[in-house]
């Protein structure tokens, strides 16, 4: 699953808990955190489970935040990975985790 259609199968599954009538009236955070797990668990159940999710090998070591744009039509806040190599000036790693803009990947085991 390459980031476009995770990205895709993401907003497919929120606008599900959305509008499903056991879910539609939870809070965001418990919306995000089904849509999380059925990602978690598409990801795991697909045809190459250790080439979907990225990991440190592959050059992502950390996540970035970023946010939708106003006139977006779909808002999405989230996590994206990014190679380590783009990060520009290793030295400001730890200030830009402090502030929020990245976060170190943690490697999930089942």
């Amino acid at each position: 699953m390459n980031l476009e259609e995770l990205i895709m199968a993401s907003i497919a599954e929120f606008l599900d808990v959305e509008v499903h009538k056991e879910t539609e009236n939870l809070d965001l955070s418990s919306k995000i955190e089904i849509v999380q797990k059925r990602i978690e668990d598409k990801i795991k159940n697909g045809p190459n489970p250790e080439l979907n999710m990225p990991n440190p090998s592959k050059g992502y070591e950390y996540e970035m935040f970023f946010s939708s744009n106003p006139n977006d039509l779909i808002k999405i806040d989230g996590w994206i990975p990014i190679q380590t190599n783009k990060l520009g000036d290793k030295e400001k790693i730890n200030q830009y985790i402090e502030i929020g803009l990245l976060r170190k990947i943690e490697p999930v085991f089942v």
